[in-house]
């Protein structure tokens, strides 16, 4: 049987995008959930963690939009073996928790550095922030491969400053299309410059050196159905489910 993909349907941003359906795919609803966009609340998030908890098709999962990026935490709190993140990403996603802890889309890595004991390194690659591979007031197991260095660098070369980065164990891996220049990608966040050959080279020379955990992409733009009535809004559907296709490819082959 070939391998399947699970597709989340939070906003209806997958929906639209048919040529998904050409995998073995499993939908997994959420669009009655409450509480969920940007920030989940704490009942939201049992829901969400119950309704995973039953899927069949683990290897690769499309989340929709990138308000929706903290689902990641409760995929990579699955793993029961040693691993390390790897994430494609305009944003590092490590913003500070609160003092009273609530898993958001904006500090997700950090409450999976705090509470996942089995995660071991985090490598962000094509962020906006400073050059550097480990960026100022980072923490010590987070490598930040940023966005200026990514514009320099072959895949080849993003996979060596990766796996210098991370133990010799099973990775998962994150993208979230805004990492993506506007040619290949059209999301709703400030997006950066990297190619999508370079990000599907670079996961293809991943998976050749490292068991793949698992995988997961984000990064939809929701479009309403009057957008989808214009010739831009069918373009940037189009460019997402083709960059969607791709990766999904990449992510299964082997």
């Amino acid at each position: 049987m070939k391998s399947g993909i699970s597709l989340l349907n939070f906003d209806g941003t997958l929906q639209k995008q048919t040529l998904l359906r050409r995998y073995p795919v499993e939908w997994i609803d959420f669009s009655d959930l409450r509480g969920c966009r940007g920030y989940c609340a704490s009942d939201s998030l049992h829901k969400i963690q119950k309704r995973l908890r039953s899927r069949k098709h683990r290897r690769v999962t499309l989340i929709g939009n990138g308000n929706y990026h903290y689902v990641t935490y409760v995929l990579l709190s699955e793993i029961r073996q040693p691993f390390s993140l790897v994430l494609f990403d305009h944003h590092t996603d490590l913003a500070p928790e609160g003092e009273i802890p609530i898993l958001s889309c904006g500090s997700w890595v950090s409450h999976a550095l705090r509470t996942l004991p089995l995660l071991n390194r985090v490598v962000i690659v094509g962020a906006n922030t400073p050059s550097g591979r480990q960026a100022a007031g980072m923490p010590g197991n987070v490598t930040v491969i940023s966005e200026h260095e990514v514009r320099r660098m072959s895949a080849a070369e993003i996979e060596r400053a990766i796996l210098t980065a991370v133990p010799d164990q099973p990775i998962y891996i994150s993208v979230d299309k805004d990492v993506l220049n506007r040619d290949n990608a059209a999301t709703d966040w400030d997006q950066g410059s990297m190619t999508l050959r370079q990000l599907l080279d670079a996961i293809r020379e991943l998976k050749r050196t490292r068991p793949l955990a698992g995988a997961d992409v984000c990064g939809e733009l929701p479009l309403s159905p009057v957008d989808l009535l214009s010739g831009e809004g069918v373009r940037h559907l189009k460019k997402n489910e083709l960059a969607n296709k791709a990766i999904v490819d990449v992510l299964l082959a082997g």
